[in-house]
């Protein structure tokens, strides 16, 4: 009997521990199924990359040299995304990017205030004025916005470049007292607030600078490209205007021969014994045994501005190979093509043309023969004029103020088709150009070589010839100096040598 009690008590212990353990895996695996669902679920997606920084872009009014090598505009980064979809009859000017999402800028911790109440930036490497200014401290984006918009009509914002410099001063109220933008240690565009108006209110200040004058001279040993390059005293600007205006009436490829001499007459500004950047080509000139003999001087308006501003044969005829003219007669650029800080809504947007800045009423010509098949107005861009030209390119007019034209109006290159106006979501008085290609692509026109005509009319030719004259006289007193100075390194001259130029 008690071997049977012992057999019966072994049998409960061991079914015991056996039902122990079994509900210790069963609470065991609901705790640890409990634990799996308060934790996050692993996410399927890939980190995005954080937010690019995009760029206004610098093309300079483009100098045909700057045109053709785009050479000191400031860059822009395109963002991977689509553009937000948009009705382009309300708005071909411009469409948000990412959904309009604004940048963080980095402020420049190194900037201090001087004894004025200046804080100083600088023109950055691929960033528009917008996001220099960002870069200040205690500069938002309000103010940012505020000082380009009362800018942008009077100075070029494509034409800034890295390094130049800005200056700018607050009240005791946080508003932008003051601002400076000074390119050059001549030039000063001046911001100020108005008390009255309490607007920000425009003003220039150029120094005097003296003009010097010197050619440039030698042989042709490979390209004249090549020989320019290896010249000290040739800037790349200077190099690439004088290719472009002589390529124009030399044939290069055909005619040009080791030996050929090229001449370039040289503007050069100083203040203050240091050369101002910015040196203008007057002449250059071509002689070879192939080629024969040609040159080119410059003509300038009384505004410097103007579009006929440009270089021309010695009978008028313009130096760049384009079938498109200007638009206006005067190219201020407000708003360059590309990616840019919108000056409304301050969102950054595809900017699809250019926009010059003009006064309300001034004249608006076609840039190439089409036929008008839009004249319109939308909400965004105003009243509206587009064209179709033979070779299916489209050209853009918007924010006109009246038209001279109408819907299948057949017109030539340089007809005036309307007038300059301040209608649609427009922050004042311009021209926004677009151009679509064939394929209905939007185009840069800045690296379109566009000129105001082909052939200087007669109203202009009286003032191009006298120009001409004074452009020999100046390559003839300049060539004499030249040799002069040759001389007088050489050492002792006798006579009245050295009274020649006292």
């Amino acid at each position: 009997m008690n071997s049977d009690n012992k057999q019966i008590l072994s049998f409960l212990v061991f079914a015991f521990v056996v039902l122990l353990l079994v509900l210790i895996v069963i609470f065991s695996g609901k705790n640890r199924e409990s634990a799996e669902k308060t934790l996050p679920a692993p996410s399927q997606e890939k980190t995005k990359p954080a937010v690019e920084t995009f760029h206004e872009t610098s093309l300079q009014h483009q100098t045909a040299a700057e045109m053709k090598e785009n050479e000191e505009t400031v860059g822009e980064t395109i963002p991977e995304s689509a553009p937000a979809p948009q009705k382009e009859s309300e708005d071909i000017e411009s469409a948000e990017i990412a959904g309009g999402v604004d940048v963080e800028v980095a402020k420049d911790k190194d900037s201090t205030v001087d004894q004025e109440g200046f804080l100083h930036g600088k023109i950055l490497p691929k960033k528009g004025m917008e996001e220099a200014l960002l870069k200040v401290p205690g500069l938002q984006l309000k103010h940012a916005m505020e000082i380009s918009n009362a800018i942008r009509y009077d100075v070029d914002l494509t034409q800034i470049k890295a390094g130049e410099d800005f200056k700018v001063k607050f009240d005791k109220d946080g508003n932008v007292e003051e601002f400076v933008y000074y390119p050059d240690i001549v030039t000063f565009h001046v911001l100020k607030r108005d008390p009255t108006e309490k607007k920000l209110k425009y003003t220039a200040k150029i120094l005097p600078t003296e003009r010097r004058f010197r050619i440039i001279e030698g042989t042709i040993d490979s390209t004249l490209n090549e020989s320019l390059v290896r010249r000290e005293d040739v800037t790349r600007n200077i190099r690439a205007v004088t290719v472009g205006i002589l390529e124009c009436i030399v044939s290069f490829s055909t005619d040009a021969r080791k030996g050929d001499e090229y001449r370039i007459l040289v503007e050069d500004r100083y203040y203050k014994g240091e050369m101002v950047p910015g040196s203008k080509v007057l002449y250059a000139s071509y002689r070879g045994k192939q080629a024969g003999f040609s040159e080119a001087f410059r003509y300038e308006d009384e505004d410097p501005k103007s579009a006929f501003n440009a270089h021309y044969t010695d009978k008028g005829k313009a130096l760049i190979p384009s079938a498109m003219r200007l638009p206006l007669d005067t190219i201020r650029i407000t708003s360059p093509f590309g990616v840019r800080r919108h000056p409304i809504t301050g969102k950054m947007t595809q900017h699809h043309g250019v926009d010059y800045g003009a006064p309300v009423g001034t004249p608006v010509y076609a840039v190439a023969p089409g036929k008008v098949i839009e004249v319109k107005q939308t909400p965004l861009g105003g009243k509206q004029v587009t064209i179709n030209h033979a070779d299916n390119t489209k050209t853009y007019y918007l924010h006109l103020n009246s038209f001279n034209v109408s819907v299948g109006t057949a017109v030539s290159a340089r007809q005036r088709i309307a007038s300059v106006g301040n209608t649609g979501r427009s922050t004042g008085p311009h021209l926004h150009f677009g151009i679509k290609s064939p394929q209905g692509s939007w185009l840069n026109p800045l690296k379109i070589k566009m000129i105001a005509t082909p052939q200087l009319d007669a109203k202009r030719m009286p003032r191009f010839k006298t120009q001409m004259k004074e452009i020999v006289t100046l390559l003839d007193n300049t060539a004499q100096y030249q040799e002069w100075i040759k001389k007088y390194d050489e050492g002792p001259q006798p006579g009245d040598f050295y009274k020649q130029y006292n």
